[in-house]
């Protein structure tokens, strides 16, 4: 079993340091020997609470509430996405949890507190109903972690379901300057980082885009070195935050999304990244066919004149725990400003089933 951290402040969470508080009077209850002994919630004592449960959980370093379940999964996910603003985070986000629950897979997902149920909700009202994206998260709001709670129903029993905390920090990353000691603790405690790339923000790939696609972005970029610039800065807030010197790769696995690549399809004619991912079908993550998009993208990458930021990932994160990712989370361009014509994602659920394969969630298969 992986650590238990408060998905709030990063502290480790042991089951005899969890406080109880009585949801009736809030009133903090101490659980008798036994009830520690069984993971129990213990009873309150307080004159008329009737010896109700104190379920309320409370972390004991910050004080947060917790979700009710939190010391009872098999293993505990967390991943930070980290990008440059107009990188499309929330968007790719919310798509990829809408797929992940409606593609079919043998999974239940499930929000495990109403802060991450509201906000998802809402995005995926905005993308879904209302046809528009969901507008780019201000700097400098504060960092709230989703919460979300997989259980696999493929290889659930009479008795047991297989059940996996999933923790998404939004590492924002848009001010490399001033470096949010929550979103540090945050980063540090991800077990794979998710950078999310647009391909628009790169001055060798904008050639390629129509103008009037080009004008619809949020995306700039200006000097030919901007995308190694975008990764070096990103890179320096990561080590800030991990508090990792220069000089040492940054040791944690990273998928190097691109997103929006819709946009430049036809630059690749009929390569991989183009067609349907096949590890939902597969309910298994297919490494000959990550590989492929990995090439592929890499191979675009110089093809543009991209080789500065293909360096700068290397120096930074090494060339061995990378990996690269192609993705669009509406499928296609919008068909104006803040407009969706028919959302259609194209490989959004790609780095998940990295993820969940490197835990030995789902089988990774060549």
């Amino acid at each position: 079993m992986t650590d238990i951290l408060c998905p709030y402040c990063m502290n480790k969470i042991t089951p005899g340091g969890i406080k109880y508080g009585c949801p009736n009077c809030g009133t903090e209850a101490h659980p008798s020997m036994i009830e520690r002994a069984r993971h129990m919630a213990p009873v309150c004592r307080q004159p008329g609470c009737d010896r109700r449960l104190a379920t309320d959980r409370k972390c004991p370093k910050c004080g947060a509430n917790l979700p009710s379940d939190i010391l009872d999964y098999s293993k505990y996910l967390r991943f930070s996405i980290l990008g440059i603003s107009g990188a499309g985070k929330s968007n790719f986000l919310t798509t990829m949890l809408h797929e992940m629950r409606s593609s079919g897979l043998p999974w239940v997902l499930t929000p495990m507190d109403p802060d991450t149920q509201t906000v998802f909700r809402g995005n995926e009202k905005l993308i879904y109903e209302d046809a528009e994206p969901v507008p780019a998260t201000p700097p400098g709001t504060p960092p709230q972690p989703q919460q979300w709670k997989i259980q696999d129903t493929k290889k659930m029993t009479n008795r047991i379901i297989p059940s996996y905390s999933l923790t998404i920090f939004d590492g924002a990353g848009e001010d490399q300057q001033n470096i949010d000691p929550k979103i540090s603790k945050y980063i540090a405690g991800s077990r794979t980082l998710v950078i999310l790339i647009d391909p628009l923000a790169l001055p060798g790939v904008r050639r390629l885009v129509k103008p009037d696609v080009l004008s619809w972005s949020s995306s700039r970029a200006s000097t030919h070195e901007a995308a190694a610039d975008l990764v070096n800065g990103l890179a320096s807030y990561i080590r800030t935050s991990a508090n990792i010197k220069t000089g040492k790769l940054i040791d944690k696995d990273v998928a190097v999304v691109f997103t929006k690549m819709d946009a430049v399809f036809d630059s690749f004619g009929t390569a991989t990244v183009t067609q349907p991912g096949p590890h939902v079908m597969r309910q298994a993550f297919m490494e000959a066919d990550a590989d492929a998009v990995d090439l592929e993208i890499r191979d675009w990458l110089m093809r543009q004149g991209e080789q500065s930021f293909l360096n700068a990932i290397t120096v930074n994160f090494g060339p061995d725990r990378v990996r690269y990712f192609g993705v669009s989370s509406f499928g296609q361009p919008p068909t104006g400003p803040n407009r969706l014509g028919r959302v259609l994602p194209h490989r959004v659920l790609d780095p998940l089933m990295w993820v969940l394969a490197k835990e030995g969630i789902i089988p990774a298969k060549s």
